[in-house]
């Protein structure tokens, strides 16, 4: 049995809910027929890379043991792998792949649809020419991740076809190199290509053919190195989280991309940040990610005070910040940033902002005998002097040093089966339900609302947009000995509810 002349090096085909792309075509030593070497996405799968006996047919971009593979933790079973797929000999399998007129007549009675997902649909090519531009579909939004789409020709040929199309979703894909000629992409605003593996070179190619793209999506890519790109001059969105890039010499290679505002850098394998080398570089940056990285040094820190328009951080979960608590990490974060006003999700009040400069203020001192000494270490010591007046160096006795510590207030977050109405009638502290779940935390009594419930969702896992936060105070009185305060505005500091040490947050 030959192979379809639909099937050829490069396509892409699924076996059940695995999809795989195919590397070899042709006969295999010892059988009869004709043979698919196929790489598997999901690297678990097959009982070999590409080498059978002593004849390598192709390789794959992970490498196994031909005679013995483990598919997680055991030994590999031939019968057992269902989809093994070949043509010819005493089996056959069918592999489903299609065109985009099989959906098409999915979309004859949704065609004002706007946002559109067609992800795992087995999607192959374009169908017939301009069956997609007769049916006047109004797609801006278009999903096609998890297909088996391989050739960027086949993707310019449904883009061109749909002319309000901004976005596109071709994640967890496997695509060969983009062409030199030109593609249908102009129109696109949004590109998502997370875990599809593909090469910088390839973004490189690409970067040409997308002159309108704002938001480009690469996470999850296995990138170690990047390069300069001379296009994407209206890029203002770069993700390259779960990647592989451990050198920030990689990152400064973004920086001549004129007007990027956001860069996801989270979960790579960073040490260290540098000073932009102009003001040309990175002049734009507003929001970067980097929490889940290796960087264990206050000079990166430092460094991200001269990103002139840098106004929120991610930074979370970096040996730099191991054993300290939020409020510390805060700390040292506003106190080294002079501009950044959100941090790790937690948005920083100006009240705050004062409170946490003069903590860093203070702490610096521990790191040199003279003002002088310490701004060496401390890059901003000495502009935050000018602003908060100069930390007194002869005394650093417990009582003349108003360290973070002694400002903190403990708080008990507490849950009870109880109704908002039922709660503010009661009176007495033996008339409440018991406590279900409590944790107590420490806080800063210019920390708000707003930021205490971001807090809670992720202690409690209760989403912010509805939590009931109600304070309970004891009290002297004759005729009650308990005060419930529904705390309904998140702009609000504790200080302005007459919060005390060892007082009660009830979340409803």
């Amino acid at each position: 049995m030959s192979v379809p002349n639909t099937i050829h090096i490069g396509s892409r085909i699924q076996v059940g809910k695995d999809r795989a792309t195919i590397l070899y075509i042709g006969p295999v030593k010892g059988t009869k027929g004709e043979w698919l070497g196929i790489e598997w996405d999901d690297c678990n799968r097959g009982k070999h890379d590409g080498l059978h006996g002593e004849t390598r047919y192709f390789s794959c971009r992970y490498t196994v043991e031909d005679e013995i593979t483990t598919i997680k933790g055991e030994e590999y079973v031939k019968e057992n792998d269902v989809g093994e797929l070949y043509f010819g000999g005493n089996k056959q399998i069918v592999v489903e792949t299609v065109g985009f007129e099989k959906i098409l007549r999915q979309l004859k009675q949704v065609n004002m649809l706007k946002v559109v997902g067609l992800a795992e649909q087995c999607i192959q090519s374009a169908g017939e020419p301009n069956e997609i531009l007769q049916a006047k579909l109004a797609i801006e939004d278009l999903d096609l991740s998890r297909n088996l789409i391989s050739s960027w020709d086949t993707i310019s040929d449904i883009t061109k076809q749909l002319p309000n199309l901004n976005m596109l979703r071709l994640n967890q894909s496997r695509l060969l190199p983009p062409p030199t000629h030109a593609l249908s992409l102009s129109n696109l605003k949004t590109l998502s290509l997370n875990q599809t593996l593909v090469p910088w070179q390839h973004i490189e190619t690409l970067s040409y053919q997308l002159p309108q793209l704002e938001d480009l999506q690469l996470g999850g890519n296995e990138l170690k190195e990047l390069g300069v790109i001379t296009g994407f001059r209206n890029l203002k969105c770069l993700n390259l989280e779960d990647n592989l890039i451990g050198d920030w010499e990689q990152v400064e290679k973004l920086g001549s991309l004129p007007n990027l505002e956001v860069l996801f850098l989270n979960d790579n394998q960073l040490t260290r940040i540098e000073r932009p080398r102009t003001n040309e570089m990175f002049a734009k940056l507003r929001f970067l990610r980097i929490e889940f990285n290796k960087i264990d040094n206050w000079a990166s820190l430092n460094a991200l005070n001269d990103y002139p328009s840098l106004t929120k951080l991610r930074c979370k979960e970096n040996p730099i910040f191991a054993g300290m608590n939020i409020e510390l990490q805060a700390t040292h974060v506003v106190g080294r940033i002079k501009n950044v006003t959100t941090v790790n999700g937690n948005t920083v009040t100006n009240r705050e902002r004062t409170d946490l400069e003069r903590f860093y203020l203070v702490s610096c001192t521990k790191d040199g005998p003279t003002h002088e000494a310490i701004s060496a270490i401390h890059p901003r010591y000495t502009e935050l002097c000018k602003i908060h007046g100069e930390p007194n160096l002869q005394s650093k006795s417990a009582d003349s040093l108003s360290s973070l510590k002694n400002r903190l207030i403990t708080i008990n977050i507490t849950q009870r089966e109880i109704g908002s109405e039922q709660l503010l009638l009661t009176r007495y502290q033996k008339d409440l339900p018991a406590v279900t779940s409590s944790i107590s935390k420490r806080f800063l009594p210019t920390m708000t609302i707003r930021n205490i419930k971001n807090m809670i969702q992720r202690l409690l896992k209760i989403p912010a947009t509805k939590q009931q936060l109600f304070l309970l105070q004891t009290i002297q009185h004759d005729n009650r000995d308990l005060i419930s305060m529904d705390m309904n505005d998140d702009l609000r500091d504790l200080k302005f509810y007459s919060i005390n040490d060892g007082d009660e947050i009830l979340v409803l």
